[in-house]
């Protein structure tokens, strides 16, 4: 039977939006929700745990996310984003094993259209290019001078007052606990205690500086190295973050240079970073005298305000946190000492 024209052209014409219908069908299928993949460093973290573990149960219903864990292995993370990087992913959100490989993550990203958080280890400066590529994290210098503050407040300026300066000199004898060698935050940390220590006024003897990499095993073995090395010499202790404090805290205590016990006064007070549940559990029993909170709850709510304004194109006029030089979600943290725990025990809970 021969078909007429007119009705030959319908018939092509619908049998082309019945393969649309299909597609879109398909395509619907496919992806029922936007998707948005985390690349953290090292989920064995204690900070990160705690981050990640807040964050994402705070992730909308309607969106879909997956969590991958580098294991602290660059090659293993890159390996990971590129796994993910063509399967219609949404936004990418990046806990780099290595800011120097930040510049060819979000070029990659870039290329497939894919917008890039990076969070809690800063990118070099020139690697947030484009509209669509953010870290959040805490200024690094802020911490490191906050741990100083803190021990200013204890030492106080006239060291006649002081039980921590125990030999008397009127100077600081201090070690410094380090995470990784190189590391940004840790250099940071790192500098900032000490020279915002000397600008306070005081004078500071810095007798080593020890690489623990963030780990509370490897900062017990180092404080053994240290102790053995200075012993009572030690006044003060900066760790760049809890869990390396808590370290130092189990080898002393192991040989009972620290006590357990109500009054919680110690021979030297050791300082932190972070405001982990651990760390504040450690602060109520008088062990670590105080940290600084790199306040995971507001940079997690910064990190899930811009997954909302990237997935769903919000104003970012109406964004509601400050953003620093297009690209940067800079959140402050408070000092935290037994006199102010309870605020933060209860924001833990």
């Amino acid at each position: 039977m021969r078909i007429q024209p007119r009705i030959k052209e319908l018939w092509v014409i619908g049998l082309f939006l019945a393969v649309c219908l299909a597609a879109a069908i398909q395509t619907g299928c496919s992806k029922v929700s936007p998707m948005v993949a985390f690349f953290v460093y090292d989920g064995s973290d204690t900070f990160i745990s705690e981050m990640m573990e807040d964050i994402t149960a705070r992730i909308p219903p309607d969106i879909s996310f997956v969590v991958r864990d580098a294991g602290n292995s660059q090659a293993v993370q890159n390996q990971q984003i590129v796994e993910l990087i063509g399967k219609s992913y949404d936004l990418f959100i990046i806990n780099a094993v290595d800011r120097l490989a930040c510049s060819s993550i979000v070029e990659k990203c870039q290329k497939e259209g894919v917008p890039v958080v990076f969070f809690n280890r800063e990118p070099l400066a020139d690697a947030l290019t484009g509209s669509n590529a953010f870290y959040v994290g805490a200024a690094a210098d802020s911490l490191g001078k906050k741990q100083a503050d803190m021990a200013a407040a204890l030492f106080g300026n006239d060291f006649s007052h002081s039980p921590y300066d125990k030999n008397g000199d009127n100077v600081v004898q201090a070690v410094i606990l380090k995470g990784e060698q190189g590391h940004q935050d840790a250099e940071k940390r790192t500098d900032n205690c000490v020279s915002r220590l000397k600008a306070l006024g005081f004078s500071v003897d810095v007798l080593a500086v020890e690489s623990a990499n963030w780990r509370r095993q490897e900062a017990y073995e180092a404080m053994d190295r240290l102790y053995t090395l200075f012993g009572e010499r030690i006044e003060l202790v900066f760790a760049n973050n809890d869990d390396m404090a808590l370290g130092a805290i189990d080898y002393l205590l192991s040989v009972n240079v620290f006590k357990r016990g109500p009054s919680g006064v110690q021979p030297f007070p050791i300082v932190g970073v972070d405001g982990t549940e651990v760390g504040l559990e450690a602060i109520g029993e008088g062990l670590l005298y105080g940290t600084v909170n790199n306040d995971s709850a507001n940079q997690g709510e910064a990190i899930l305000a811009l997954l909302d304004s990237i997935i769903y194109n919000r104003d970012m006029n109406e964004f509601p946190f400050e953003i620093t030089n297009n690209h940067y979600v800079y959140i402050d943290g408070d000092i935290i000492t037994k006199e102010n725990l309870a605020e933060y025990t209860k924001i833990a809970e």
